[in-house]
Parts: C-alpha cells; sequence; structure tokens
C-alpha cells in the first residue's frame, strides 16, 4: 500500500505542468493514429492527480447518432489494472505525444463498451469537448452517443446523510431507476482547496453544505479560468447554474463486472470546497468557469427533541437555476429541502421509537410576495419505520414539504422564485393519541354555532376521561331533532416516503393539460393548504357506504390526536 500510495504521488508530478492561466497544447483527432501509446490522468486517492498507460485502438464513428467520433482505447498500469474505469474516471485527459514528443491533449475518457474489466472505453475527442462553449446558447436534448456504449455517467453523490439514512435514499434512488451514491463529506479534517487542472478530480455540485449533492467527474482542459471535464453531458440540457467543487477520491471500489443492479467500478469520493459556477452541460462537455458562484437557495431544518432538550440543525444551500429557466423542468430544491428535514428529525432522538407525537412548522419564502407562506402539520404515529427515514415523523414532514414544493414545480401561470425554505420539526416519546367513545350534547343548539359538549375519551394504554369541550355543529342543519356524526383521525402511516423524492416528474401538469392554480396569489395559497385539520369534524349521518363527506371542523385538541367516532342526537333551533 505504501508503495502504492508512493507511485501515485510521483505520476502526478509526470503530468504536463500548466501554469496559472496557461491552456495545454491540443491533438486534432486527424493525427490520432491507431497504436499510439500515450498518458492518462485520474485522481484514484485523495487529491493527488494519477498517471496510467493508454493505448489508442482504433478511431470509430457512428454517422447515426449524429454525435460524432470517438476514440477506443485501452488502459493500464497500477492506476487501473485492479478496478478498471468507471464513473468518475469520466473527462479524464489523455496526453500523446507529436512528432516532437510534445504531449498534447487527445480527448478525454468518457463511455465504457460493456468490455469485461472496463480496461478498453471511449474517449471523445479534444476538438468536440473544446466545441462546447461556457456559455450556453440554448438548450439541447440529451442523445445516446454510440450504438453499444454507455457514458460513465457520473452519478448523484450526497454527503452528509446518516449511515440509514444514505442506504435507504440509494435503495430508493435504484428503484426509479437512478444511481445514487452516500459517501461521507470528507477525509477528517478535510483538505486544502484544490487548483482545478487536467486530471483533478471536480464536482458539478447540486447543493453545497451540511448535505452536498454532486455529481464526481474528472476535469478534462483548463484555459485561464475556464474549465471543461466530463467529455459527455451531465443532463445535455445546454445553460445550467450549478456549483463548480474540487473533489476528494477515497478510493476507487473495485468492481470491473458490473452485474444485476451493481454500479460497477467507481470512485467513492466527495465533493469539497465551492470554487466556481457550471455554466454548460453540453453533449461533449460540462464548463464551467472558476470564480464566482452561482445564486443559492438557503435550505435550514431543525430538529427538537422535547423529551432531552436535544437539537440537530441541518444547513445546505441548493444551487438555484430560475435565471437560465429550470433546464431540467424543475428544481432539485424539492429532493433536498425534503432530506434535510430526514436527516435532521429522523436522527435527532438517537433511535427510531415507534410512537411518537410531533409537529413540524415549515416557512417558504418567494420573491414575489412579501412574507413568507407558512404552514404546520402534527403527527402522531405508532408503528416503525422501515424505509430509513429515522421514524415515521421525519418522513411524514418531508413528504408535506415535498408536496409544497412540488407544486411550486409545476407552476405554469407565471414565474416564482423561491429565496429560503426553513423547517422546524419538534418531536416527543409517546402516541398522544385518545380515541372517542361517546358524545353527550346539550338538548338544542343553533346550526354552525358552538355548544357546551361531554366527549368520553379512552387514552391509547390509558384510562377513560370525561371532557367538557365546546364543539362547533354543522352549518347546513335544518331544525328539528337532528343526529350529528363525530369523526376524529388516526395515527399518521406517512403519506409518502424515500421513492417520492425521486418520483416527482418535474415540469409536468395534471392530465388534460390542466393550468394549475392561476395566479401566484393562488399558488400561494394551494402551498398553504398542504395544512391540514386533525381535530374531530361533524356532519349528519349517511347510509351511503361511499359518502366522504369529511364534514365540518367541530373540535381540535392542540396535544392530543382523537381518533374514532360517536354520534349524538340534538334538536336544532332556528338562528
Amino acid at each position: 500500500m505504501r508503495s502504492l500510495l508512493a507511485a501515485v504521488t510521483a505520476s502526478a508530478l509526470l503530468i504536463p505542468a500548466t501554469a496559472a492561466g496557461a491552456a495545454d497544447p491540443v491533438m486534432p483527432l486527424a493525427e490520432v493514429r491507431s497504436g499510439m501509446q500515450c498518458t492518462g490522468y485520474s485522481v484514484v486517492r485523495g487529491t493527488d492527480v494519477a498517471a496510467f498507460s493508454i493505448e489508442v485502438i482504433d478511431v470509430v464513428d457512428d454517422r447515426a447518432s449524429g454525435v460524432g467520433p470517438r476514440i477506443l482505447v485501452r488502459a493500464s498500469g497500477p492506476a487501473v489494472d485492479e478496478t478498471g474505469i468507471g464513473p468518475g474516471f469520466s473527462g479524464s485527459p489523455i496526453y500523446c505525444p507529436d512528432g516532437q514528443g510534445v504531449q498534447r491533449n487527445i480527448g478525454a475518457i468518457s463511455e465504457g463498451i460493456g468490455e469485461y474489466g472496463g480496461k478498453v472505453v471511449l474517449a471523445t475527442p479534444i476538438e468536440a469537448i473544446l466545441g462546447s462553449p461556457v456559455d450556453a446558447p440554448q438548450a439541447r436534448p440529451a442523445r445516446s452517443t454510440l450504438a453499444r456504449a454507455e457514458p460513465l455517467a457520473a452519478p448523484l453523490t450526497v454527503t452528509g446523510l446518516s449511515p440509514r439514512l444514505g442506504n435507504a435514499l440509494q435503495r430508493a434512488a435504484a428503484k426509479r431507476g437512478r444511481l445514487v451514491f452516500a459517501a461521507p463529506a470528507g477525509p477528517l479534517g478535510s483538505f486544502a482547496p484544490q487548483q482545478l487542472r487536467p486530471g483533478s478530480a471536480f464536482g458539478v455540485g447540486y447543493a453545497s453544505g451540511d448535505i452536498s449533492a454532486s455529481a464526481i467527474g474528472t476535469v478534462t482542459y483548463t484555459d485561464a479560468d475556464r474549465v471543461w471535464g466530463f467529455g459527455h453531458p451531465l443532463d445535455g440540457v445546454g445553460a445550467r447554474a450549478l456549483l463548480l467543487q474540487d473533489a476528494y477520491v477515497f478510493r476507487v471500489i473495485n468492481n470491473p463486472v458490473a452485474i444485476a443492479e451493481s454500479a460497477g467500478t467507481y470512485k467513492y469520493a466527495a465533493a469539497g470546497h465551492d470554487v466556481g459556477t457550471l455554466t454548460n452541460d453540453a453533449l461533449d462537455a460540462v464548463v464551467g468557469r472558476v470564480g464566482g458562484l452561482p445564486p443559492t437557495i438557503p435550505v435550514r431544518a431543525v430538529a427538537t427533541d422535547l423529551d432531552t432538550g436535544a437539537q440537530r440543525t441541518v444547513v445546505t444551500n441548493v444551487a438555484d437555476e430560475s435565471a437560465v429557466d429550470q433546464p431540467t423542468g424543475g428544481s432539485i430544491l424539492s429532493c433536498l429541502a425534503p432530506l434535510a428535514i430526514t436527516q435532521a428529525a429522523g436522527t435527532v432522538l438517537g433511535g427510531s421509537p415507534a410512537r411518537l407525537t410531533g409537529r413540524a412548522c415549515f416557512a417558504i419564502s418567494f420573491r414575489e410576495a412579501p412574507k413568507p407562506v407558512r404552514f404546520c402539520n402534527r403527527y402522531v404515529t405508532d408503528v416503525p419505520d422501515a424505509l430509513g427515514a429515522g421514524n415515521l415523523v421525519a418522513g411524514s414532514a418531508s413528504t408535506d414539504l415535498l408536496e409544497a414544493l412540488t407544486l411550486v414545480d409545476t407552476f405554469k401561470a407565471g414565474e416564482v422564485h423561491v429565496t429560503g425554505v426553513e423547517g422546524d420539526v419538534k418531536m416527543e416519546r409517546g402516541q398522544r393519541q385518545a380515541f372517542l367513545r361517546g358524545v353527550r350534547l346539550p338538548r338544542r343548539g343553533r346550526a354552525g354555532k358552538k355548544v357546551t359538549a361531554t366527549l368520553a375519551l379512552r387514552h391509547v394504554r390509558g384510562g377513560i376521561e370525561r371532557r367538557e369541550v365546546r364543539l362547533r355543529l354543522p352549518s347546513h342543519l335544518r331544525p328539528g331533532k337532528r343526529r350529528i356524526v363525530f369523526t376524529g383521525v388516526d395515527v399518521d402511516l406517512g403519506g409518502g416516503d424515500l421513492f417520492d423524492l425521486f418520483d416527482f416528474d418535474l415540469g409536468a401538469g395534471s392530465p388534460g393539460g390542466d393550468l394549475g392554480p392561476p395566479s401566484v396569489k393562488r399558488l400561494l395559497a394551494r402551498i398553504d393548504g398542504v395544512q391540514r385539520y386533525d381535530g374531530l369534524s361533524a356532519r349528519r349521518p349517511s347510509g351511503d357506504p361511499e359518502d366522504s363527506d369529511p364534514g365540518e371542523p367541530s373540535y381540535r385538541d392542540p396535544k392530543l390526536r382523537i381518533s374514532g367516532s360517536a354520534r349524538a342526537t340534538i334538536r336544532i333551533i332556528k338562528r
């Protein structure tokens, strides 16, 4: 191991020297020949760039794809012999000597062809990569490259999650056909900011902070403050406003034979420091500039254990792509903000008790509104968490936030800009729940008005309580002797789960082309409507078994979930 690390460190010194602001020489595709002996560069451990041998096998083309030629190469050497090449190597530059012995950049590793061991791969010519401008003119849909080739797609690497949540997130993403890796935030003590140069590991970041989400690849080429990488698209949508980051590679995971749902060989890595802006997600490369950072949306999630006073805070900043018209159709905020809630609320208790009572309040700020939109919901649970959220309160609260943010993503009647998201979850152990066993009403009352009534409540794992309360009668009752059904709300079973984070259809509307909320004001009202009433409701009894009338709000105890139902009779007098 010591000799391997020494070899890696020494090989990094072999990469062609690049002074700040200087651009390496390139070799046109017309000069690339079969049999050329070249050198590839990539990070396989830490931040040091390692060298490995590259042999040019051939130049292949598939004009039907409309993408252009690729260079077929074979990699070898200590840096890749054990593992082969996989995601994270995308963008690894290849340098070949010209007739005068000058090392020139011919392109970058970009696609695999499925050969056993992962040593034979395709590279995108440097001319195609540099043909992707830093400032994208417009978005273009991504297309496949050569028929048998698969881009070494940079999976989404998420850091800052508990092991249980990270594993659950990976499983949930896999069920939706998305490759997600959960990784540590970085080496102990972090690492120094890195200058991006050919062969460096780098990240295209959707978010940074306590939770970071990035696609990790390799820098192909730099020219002054401009950086090219990957050799293939991220999403292939053109103009972007994502974070350009340096990265740290823990190691290359050795799985040269990818089977079933395995990711195969990949770099176990994490993004580090925000160093610039990714501005173009083109078909042959991702391109950005070192320097100024893109706008971000702050997300703050706070969870409190009311029994112990323990508190957990998660803060992350999510890239705001509204200025480039949300090129993927919506914002990843809808995934990462609920994930921050899940991480905070799912870990603050130090365990996963089934019986919990909690309350979550959210505030979503908009540029178009003078005040944040706020809503709160209460949760009572009695089943264990089986999905990895940590507890059912955490999962239910994150689902409510997802619902609100998805309304923003699908809004079509105008422009809205989220400027901040805050969530506050408070929980206590115990199932604060009672079942309604009976209701005693006064002899008479008026429709729509409150009356003094007595409730018979059976507390969960407790005794009977008789409580005098003020109940509101249904407003539609006609004069005369009337029966009323009072119905409560049962425990929360979780309206969704982690799978939902990967199942929202960005930019999609309702069936039939429904416009949805016709104004920003109506949109904000819909978000406010995510708040649910969880008290007793009152309605007239119905003989129809399919009658789903929930009734009208009648009574709510702010500290106790009342479930079950009971009937009572009262004479309604004229108003």
